[in-house]
């Protein structure tokens, strides 16, 4: 099997309701495997203990993210909090797939659904969950998961609302869905890793 020089890379984005355990498995994913990128987004906070420029976060002043958006040079954005943005620059991103790298990221349905209009043929849509036959039952588990995390009875209502409202009904548009359960994380590592080798086993040619 060989890759054509002209195959161009993929963005695995992990998507789903909060609690559900995206980002400790997108962590663990990479050190796993060492050709995982993470997507860069960029934002207006403070730089924070520990973190690096162009790896944790592209951090700009809010100046520079709002000419950033008027240059059409954010894919979407989002502000988190009042005077704090997010968004997701469009050149990395075109720069990594037209160089056949491997990008995975962690967005919320807003940008996953505009990633996947844009780049239709280089996103992989990959829904992580909690156990449940029904969404009634993935939504307790959500609410237990968050309350032993000592979240606020207002942010966990505020985030079980979105989950029955956006998040769940989105994984009817995702390619691999993901079942992230309590004391079972390596299965759910070793599901999202089939998903991605199968992925990329649909760019190579003969």
């Amino acid at each position: 099997m060989v890759i054509t020089e002209q195959q161009r890379g993929l963005l695995f984005v992990l998507v789903g309701p909060g609690g559900a355990g995206k980002n400790t498995l997108m962590t663990i994913l990479m050190q796993r495997l060492p050709t995982l990128q993470k997507l860069v987004t960029a934002t207006t906070r403070s730089v924070r203990t520990n973190e690096v420029e162009g790896i944790d976060h592209y951090f700009v002043s809010l100046e520079r993210f709002h000419e950033l958006l008027t240059q059409s040079e954010l894919l979407e954005h989002t502000e988190v909090t009042p005077g704090k943005f997010y968004g997701i620059l469009r050149t990395p991103v075109e720069q990594a797939l037209s160089s056949s790298q491997t990008l995975i990221a962690d967005i919320d349905v807003l940008g996953a659904r505009i990633l996947r209009a844009t780049y239709r043929d280089d996103v992989v849509l990959i829904f992580v969950t909690v156990p449940g036959e029904t969404d009634e039952e993935r939504l307790d588990n959500l609410r237990r998961r968050m309350e032993e995390r000592g979240e606020s009875p207002a942010l966990i209502e505020e985030r079980l609302d979105r989950a029955r409202l956006i998040e769940l009904p989105f994984s009817a548009d995702c390619d691999c869905i993901v079942i992230n359960a309590d004391r079972q994380m390596d299965t759910a590592l070793q599901d999202i890793e089939q998903c991605i080798q199968q992925w990329q086993e649909r760019r190579k040619v003969v």
